[in-house]
């Protein structure tokens, strides 16, 4: 016997196919809110990365100019070493400029200065300025720095003055 269906029924039928239809649509909502919370999310951390690492950056050159302003007083100390004259080698009054000079050194390698001394190696004009294209006395081949006339720098890998060369022409 085939059962009819009275109006109840047939009311709480359409009443079900309706939540059915409510439950897939709040389930396809809940999964596009979900998505959408897990792309800020990774937005967020990506930011985050980024802020901490531009935030790193800046403290790594924050003192820049103070280091682009030291790096002529050590120069020149180094330079007064080089050129200390003989009889003067063993006074303690020079052992005492040797030591502040170590001392400046120090400082500034630990500030993240290197010191580009290229001596002999390939001329690079990223980091090398020639002053003078030479004739090699040496048999150095072409391109070689013959001499370095004055240091350069980097401060944590970015350079801050290139090193004065004579080239190898």
């Amino acid at each position: 016997m085939k059962k009819k269906i009275d109006n109840q029924e047939q009311g709480q039928v359409k009443n079900l196919q309706d939540l059915e239809e409510l439950v897939t649509k709040l389930e396809s909502e809940v999964s596009y809110n979900l998505a959408g919370w897990q792309r800020a999310q990774a937005d967020y951390q990506n930011l985050k990365r980024e802020s901490d690492k531009i935030r790193l950056d800046s403290l790594k050159l924050a003192n820049k100019n103070l280091i682009e302003n030291l790096i002529p007083v050590f120069d020149n100390f180094a330079l007064a070493i080089k050129h200390l004259p003989e009889e003067l080698n063993g006074d303690k009054w020079v052992q005492g400029i040797v030591f502040i000079h170590k001392q400046l050194q120090d400082i500034l390698f630990a500030e993240g200065v290197e010191i580009i001394d290229p001596q002999g190696a390939v001329f690079d004009p990223n980091i090398h300025e020639a002053v003078e294209m030479i004739d090699s006395k040496e048999n150095l081949t072409s391109n070689t720095i013959a001499e370095v006339l004055q240091v350069g720098y980097r401060l944590n890998g970015i350079l801050i003055r290139s090193a004065r060369v004579k080239v190898v022409s």
